[in-house]
């Protein structure tokens, strides 16, 4: 859903929150900031995601696009695109070439951004929401708390409806 071609219902819902964010990379060579809607945290347990970060999971949100602005270090940014597995969009991550931090990168196809949480420098306050593919959890991971489990991950267009954000302007 882009901004425009959102309706009123779409706009109504209380999915995410305004925030104004500050984040950097592990060296402190790459900073951005994001005003406007944030998503809930949401714990991706996707073999993709696994990978990228060396952990169990990607606690990772989503923000609109239109908020967000590179500080300093864009020229330190690398971005890896995977081959298509399924149908789009194709996974991509975003890292610094100095320290290999996970930084944002677009949503292909969307206006809308994928942040790390753990990149943030301010806190949103916000606990994770639910588990994205908890199927593809690695073995040697238990999940031991009440969040919502969705099966899969999420689609480009479930992810914007279940985050219902709008752009800030």
């Amino acid at each position: 859903m882009r901004s425009d071609d959102a309706s009123s219902d779409d706009a109504n819902l209380d999915e995410g929150e305004v925030h104004m964010l500050q984040g950097s990379c592990l060296c402190g060579e790459v900073k951005f900031e994001i005003s406007g809607y944030v998503s809930p945290v949401q714990n991706c347990h996707a073999a993709r995601c696994r990978k990228a970060t060396g952990g169990a999971f990607t606690p990772e949100m989503l923000a609109h696009g239109g908020g967000f602005r590179w500080i300093e270090g864009q020229e330190q940014i690398r971005v890896y695109k995977a081959p298509l597995l399924k149908s789009p969009p194709a996974y991509a991550r975003a890292f610094c070439s100095t320290c290999g931090s996970p930084l944002p990168v677009e949503l292909e196809g969307t206006p809308y951004m994928i942040l790390n949480s753990g990149v943030i420098d301010i806190a949103p306050g916000d606990l994770p929401l639910k588990y994205a593919s908890p199927n593809e959890k690695a073995c040697w991971h238990e999940i031991m708390d009440e969040l919502a489990p969705s099966e899969g991950h999420p689609t480009r267009s479930r992810k914007e409806k279940e985050y219902a954000l709008v752009s800030a302007e």
